[in-house]
C-alpha cells in the first residue's frame, strides 16, 4: 500500500485572514500534491471557554471600544525583554488554554503541520516535548511579525517580504528558516474575473466610479460616517460595503442608506469577495493583511481607515511607504 503524506493546517477564526490563508495553502496542496491528505483545524474549536473569549469576544469589544488598550498590550508584549521573560510562561497558558489540541496531534502523527495564526508556534516546543514529530511550518499573515510567532521550535517560516525575513532574522529567528513566499491568497484572486458580467449580476450602474468598503470579519469601523461623507464626492458613485458578521452595522447602514444622494449595496459576510473587488474601481478598508494582498493580487487601489493598532498599522506603515496604497 502507498503511503499517503499528512497535513494538517491549522488557523483560528480569531481574524477571518487566518483562516483563508490556511484555505489558500490547503487549494495548492491539493492542486499539486497527489497522494497528500490534507486536513483543516481551527485550534479554536480545542479552546476552552476562558480562551475562546479571549480571543474572540474581549477581542471584538477591544476593536470596537478600546483600541488603545489593545495598542499597548501589542506592543508592551512585542519588545524584546517582555518576550524574553513572559515566553515560557506564555507557551504553557497556551498548552492549557487549548486542551486537546496537542493530543489530536499526536493522535493523527502528521508529517507537517502548517499554521497560520501564533498559537502554534507558541506552543511548538511543548509539543516537540511531548513527542511530536511533525515538520512545523508558520505562515506569517501579515507585513510585520509579533514576537508571539517567535520560535525555535517552527522548521520553516513563509514571510510576506524580505522586510517580514528581515524582522524575524532580526528577533532571533535563523535565516535558513526563513522563506520569502508572499502572503498566500486563492485562486480566484489571480483569475480573470468578467468585470461586465458582474456588474449586471450585482446591479451596478456602468456610469458610476464603484467604492468597495471593508470593515473586516468583526465589521468593525465608522463606516456609516464615511458613507455620509461620500455625499460631498463630485463623481458620480456607487458604493459596496461588506459589513462581515456585523449584524447590528448591516441594520446600521441601512438605516442610513435612505439619506444618501448615491446607490449603496450591502452585504454581510460572503465569500465573493474576489468577484465585489473585481467590479470595483477602489477599496476603502482597514489594513488586514489577507484583504490588501487581495487587493494588491487584483489590483485594485486601496485608501487605509480605522486600522487596528499593531498588526495593521505595521501593514498600512509597510505598503504606504512602497506606493502600494
Amino acid at each position: 500500500m502507498t503511503y499517503r503524506k499528512k497535513v494538517i493546517l491549522v488557523y483560528s477564526t480569531a481574524g477571518m485572514g487566518h483562516k483563508k490563508a490556511a484555505l489558500a495553502v490547503e487549494s495548492v496542496i491539493k492542486s499539486v500534491g497527489a497522494g497528500c491528505e490534507v486536513k483543516t483545524v481551527d485550534i479554536m474549536e480545542y479552546a476552552s471557554r476562558a480562551y475562546r473569549f479571549l480571543y474572540l469576544d474581549f477581542y471584538v469589544f477591544l476593536m470596537k471600544k478600546a483600541k488603545w488598550l489593545w495598542a499597548f498590550m501589542f506592543y508592551v508584549s512585542d519588545l524584546r525583554l517582555f518576550d524574553i521573560l513572559t515566553r515560557k510562561i506564555r507557551s504553557r497558558m497556551d498548552q492549557r488554554g487549548v486542551p486537546g489540541f496537542g493530543d489530536m496531534l499526536m493522535k493523527e502523527d502528521p508529517d507537517a503541520v502548517v499554521a497560520t495564526h501564533f498559537l502554534v508556534p507558541s506552543i511548538a516546543c511543548i509539543l516537540r516535548q511531548r513527542g511530536l514529530r511533525s515538520r512545523i511550518f508558520a505562515v506569517v499573515t501579515d507585513y510585520g511579525p509579533h514576537s508571539y510567532w517567535l520560535s525555535g521550535c517552527v522548521n520553516t517560516y513563509f514571510a510576506g517580504s524580505e522586510w517580514v525575513r528581515s524582522e524575524l532574522i532580526r528577533k532571533g529567528i535563523s535565516q535558513e528558516k526563513v522563506i520569502v513566499t508572499g502572503i498566500p491568497t486563492t485562486k480566484e484572486f489571480r483569475e480573470e474575473q468578467p468585470r461586465e458580467v458582474l456588474k449586471k449580476k450585482y446591479g451596478l450602474d456602468d456610469e458610476r466610479k464603484t467604492v468597495f468598503i471593508m470593515s473586516g470579519g468583526f465589521g468593525v469601523g465608522p463606516v456609516g460616517k464615511m458613507l455620509l461623507e461620500m455625499k460631498k464626492c463630485r463623481t458620480d458613485i456607487q458604493v459596496i460595503a461588506v459589513c462581515g458578521h456585523n449584524k447590528e452595522l448591516r441594520k446600521q447602514l441601512e438605516i442610513v442608506s435612505f439619506s444618501l444622494n448615491y446607490p449603496v449595496k450591502l452585504f454581510g459576510f460572503t465569500d465573493k469577495v474576489a468577484e465585489l473587488m473585481a467590479v470595483s474601481d477602489i477599496m476603502i478598508t482597514k489594513a488586514g493583511g489577507i484583504s490588501v494582498t487581495e487587493a494588491m493580487v487584483t489590483a485594485l487601489p486601496m485608501i487605509f481607515y480605522g486600522s487596528i493598532p499593531g498588526q495593521e498599522t505595521w501593514n498600512e506603515k509597510f505598503l504606504t511607504s512602497a506606493g502600494a496604497a
